[in-house]
């Protein structure tokens, strides 16, 4: 092994001496080895399926140690890089150099830093690379439609099964169910179960455009001053507002066979798929406080066609009557809960025995969603309830289902399939390249001119920082001119420091060249960001200036928003060229007498 280090060492020597010099090679291929061990760790983190009933399982490696172990990693494998690689400068110790080789370095370290703090990317890859293999599409959407399906009988919450949730058939979709006792009209038709009342309505509905404002003069219509009282909601449009108001009482009694909790009422969905390409007319509420005062407002959750379609197949299963059928969707359930782990003390055949009731298909029975306590203190008689809540502790069980841990299961598995490991690679790119600036300048210009760069930049932070506050102070913390005077001092700042080394690189001391051809090297992308953010300032002026008014919704396209994420790229490649056209420069300085 060690003459073939030493072989591959001389060839490289002989005829690639930068990247010798450099130590790549070696660099890369431990970095590789490396990179292999993390997507192994990755592959097997979610081998246990208990591991993804926990929330957003995306984020174990920083949870699980491995962000630690990574660091560490990085820290020593560049250590020792830096070790080796500074025994010999061939800039410092004027060996024959040029341009191309210079920038081969600068590229070399950038390339080895990027490979050697990137192996989170390898461990997400692992994770997602399992998960895919693992759990197949088709699987998952069978899975998720047999849970949506059964959910009907997790008898869990008493809220989901009352009248107030029913959707199917008509025409419960299209009434509004009253259910606060203040806002019930109890002079006509309504429903009773223990503390709680039901009462239907029929809905009126008043349309304005959507940038008028929200209060009583704008839909107020008639004479009658309470018009817009048993406001419910509001449903908003690309351009229309429409406010939705309770009309009139309907007798729903001959619709209902029971006003009691019942499977029939059940409309919410277990779990929403992200592949689900169901499009719902979803209400959204302009609430503010305001609203409040100008209407009566009365407001309840809003339903969707999701819930609609959720209550009719409820409802035709247990319409069919079917109790094979029933027991069937039980044990599919269960065998998906125990191949995920997911904690239970449920079997199909007692859960049927709890559920099954064709009378109306009322819930006389309600399951814990977590194992019942050791010391349980929802029975004591000391305890104030409603008779709504007496209801359901009267018949609550000790069997028990962790619901939540099948929904957090089918949320990691869609989300790791979903995620993508590069949407992080713009932070490990931009943190190898500044390490790999600061490592090329110092390789170029030395310690003691990197450290006076530092402190250079510091005073110029400071400086602007106390000239700006003043700035502020003499025109107003709103004004934009101290905003367009600050930047555009800091872009005169910014533009001398990177044409002294270029053209007045013979006429300064060489010790101010090589502080701002240090500034020049790591800072150029900021640069360049600078100039593009006063152009777009510039752009978003000119386009509020045209509309006559401030609109910070409305979209002015400026430069910085063309490209958005992609300007990261755009300037990571302009720095590189930057660097790239810079190298004669630097020699050029190197070139200058001492002193």
């Amino acid at each position: 092994m060690k003459k073939f280090i030493y072989k591959t060492n001389q060839y490289l020597l002989e005829r690639y001496p930068t990247i010798w010099n450099t130590r790549l090679v070696w660099m890369l291929l431990s970095a590789i080895i490396l990179h292999l061990i993390f997507f192994v760790f990755g592959f097997f983190t979610l081998s246990n399926p208990e591991m993804l009933q926990e929330r957003n399982v995306t984020s174990l490696f920083f949870e699980n140690g491995s962000i630690f172990l990574s660091v560490i990693i990085s820290i020593l494998l560049l250590v020792a890089w830096l070790i080796y690689m500074l025994k010999n400068n061939a800039f410092k110790n004027f060996y024959p150099t040029n341009s191309f080789k210079l920038f081969g370095q600068f590229i070399s370290y950038l390339v080895i830093i990027f490979a050697c703090t990137t192996f989170f990317i390898s461990y997400q890859y692992g994770m997602k690379i399992f998960i895919a293999s693992t759990y197949s599409d088709a699987q998952v959407n069978k899975e998720i439609e047999i849970a949506n399906d059964a959910a009907l009988f997790l008898s869990e919450d008493l809220s989901k099964y009352t009248l107030d949730k029913r959707r199917f058939p008509e025409p419960f979709y299209d009434l509004y169910c009253e259910d606060r006792n203040k806002f019930i009209d109890y002079n006509k038709s309504y429903l009773s179960f223990e503390d709680d009342d039901y009462q239907y309505y029929t809905l009126r509905t008043i349309e304005t455009p959507i940038d008028e404002p929200y209060n009583r003069n704008q839909v107020t219509t008639g004479p009658d001053l309470n018009a817009n009282s048993g406001f419910v909601f509001s449903k908003t449009s690309d351009s229309i507002r429409t406010y939705f108001f309770k009309d009139s009482v309907v007798d729903i009694k001959s619709s209902i066979k029971t006003a009691l909790p019942s499977y029939y009422n059940m409309s919410s969905t277990f779990f929403i798929s992200s592949n689900d390409t169901l499009i719902v007319d979803d209400f959204r509420y302009d609430y503010n406080y305001d609203d409040y005062l100008e209407f009566d407002y009365n407001s309840r959750s809003s339903f969707t066609l999701r819930h609609l379609l959720r209550n009719k197949k409820n409802h035709e299963l247990l319409e069919r009557n079917d109790k094979t059928e029933i027991k069937q969707l039980l044990e599919d359930f269960l065998e998906v809960s125990n191949y995920y782990k997911i904690d239970h003390n449920l079997t199909s055949g007692e859960w049927l025995n709890l559920v099954y009731h064709p009378n109306n298909f009322e819930v006389k029975n309600f399951i814990r969603d977590e194992p019942k306590s050791k010391y349980d203190y929802s029975q004591p008689i000391t305890v104030d309830r409603t008779k709504t809540e007496e209801y359901y502790y009267n018949r609550l069980t000790d069997y028990h289902y962790q619901n939540n841990a099948l929904s957090n299961v089918f949320e990691n598995i869609e989300n790791v399939k979903d995620n993508d490991p590069l949407e992080s690679i713009h932070v490990f790119m931009w943190l190898a390249f500044f390490f790999a600036a600061i490592i090329f300048v110092f390789r170029v210009t030395g310690l003691k001119q990197l450290l006076f760069s530092i402190i250079t930049v510091g005073v110029i932070t400071l400086t602007i920082s106390l000239f700006s506050a003043l700035i502020f102070y003499m025109l107003g913390s709103s004004s934009d001119i101290a905003v367009y005077f600050i930047s555009y001092f800091a872009l005169a700042l910014a533009t001398l420091i990177i044409l002294i080394p270029i053209f007045f690189y013979k006429r300064i001391k060489k010790l101010i060249v090589a502080i701002c051809l240090n500034i020049s090297i790591v800072g150029f992308s900021m640069y360049i960001f600078g100039i593009v953010g006063i152009i777009s300032m510039h752009q978003r002026e000119a386009c509020r200036a045209d509309l006559g008014y401030y609109d910070y919704n409305y979209d002015c396209n400026t430069l910085i928003e063309v490209f958005q994420f992609g300007w990261s790229w755009l300037l990571f490649f302009c720095a590189i060229l930057f660097i790239f056209f810079y190298t004669k420069i630097i020699k050029n300085w190197k070139s200058l007498p001492e002193g």
